[in-house]
């Protein structure tokens, strides 16, 4: 069995071979590597990648796999909230090389035909198991899990920040209790595999007013290219 501090990941989007913000990526890895104590090696990106691909590091060296597209981006998903796998206060909230559980909750999750896991610690959800969630709620304040609770950062959500604050939307960390999200106007997931998806169900109650405002902000700041 493979501990945390064995290896540090990123999965990045590619189109015909363009890889969408592999500098960021690149820098999570860098940041998230230097917490789990992993040294990255200096090393070139293979060219014509497509599908997700999985930059992975490890004492062997940097392994690049991929993944074909199975959900289409910007969809309106169904959820479903499950326990939220544990580590220790250094280890959570970056993408390390126990991994397994993520995984597993979306095999599990897929299975039963629904998109997305919500995770959830302590009465709130704090990520998702391959997405961030944000929640807008009626006075146009955005809701992000606050980031000591756990929930990994996410590159897709650095490239949309801008342009929601731009969009006059106030960003608030916070936790994301059953009211915040009975009370949500839009609950926004932003991830490489799912892009700026809206959740529209969760454990079968329905999600939101209908409106789409702040997913049409995150959906063009990702930009037509993104796809």
């Amino acid at each position: 069995m493979e501990g945390p501090k064995s290896a540090v990941f990123t999965t990045v989007r590619a189109r015909d071979g363009q890889l969408f913000h592999l500098d960021l990526h690149l820098e999570r890895l860098q940041r998230h590597a230097e917490i789990l104590g992993i040294e990255i090696p200096e090393f070139e990106i293979p060219q014509g990648l497509e599908g997700l691909i999985r930059i992975r590091v490890d004492s062997s060296g940097v392994e690049f796999t991929s993944k074909p597209f199975y959900q289409e981006i910007h969809m309106e998903a169904e959820g479903v909230t499950v326990p939220a796998p544990r580590w220790s206060r250094k280890i959570m909230g970056t993408k390390h090389g126990d991994w397994n559980a993520y995984r597993e909750i979306t095999s599990e999750v897929l299975n039963k035909g629904a998109d997305v896991a919500l995770l959830v610690h302590e009465f709130c959800i704090i990520d998702g198991d391959r997405v961030m969630p944000l929640v807008l709620d009626e006075d146009g304040v955005v809701w992000i899990s606050d980031s000591k609770l756990g929930g990994v950062d996410s590159v897709t959500y650095d490239v949309c920040r801008p342009a929601i604050i731009d969009a006059g939307f106030v960003i608030s960390e916070g936790r994301l209790n059953e009211r915040i999200v009975a009370r949500a106007k839009e609950f926004i997931l932003l991830g490489t595999g799912m892009g700026a998806a809206r959740l529209t169900v969760l454990d079968d109650v329905d999600i939101g007013d209908g409106t789409d405002s702040l997913q049409q902000v995150c959906i063009n700041a990702l930009g037509e290219d993104w796809r």
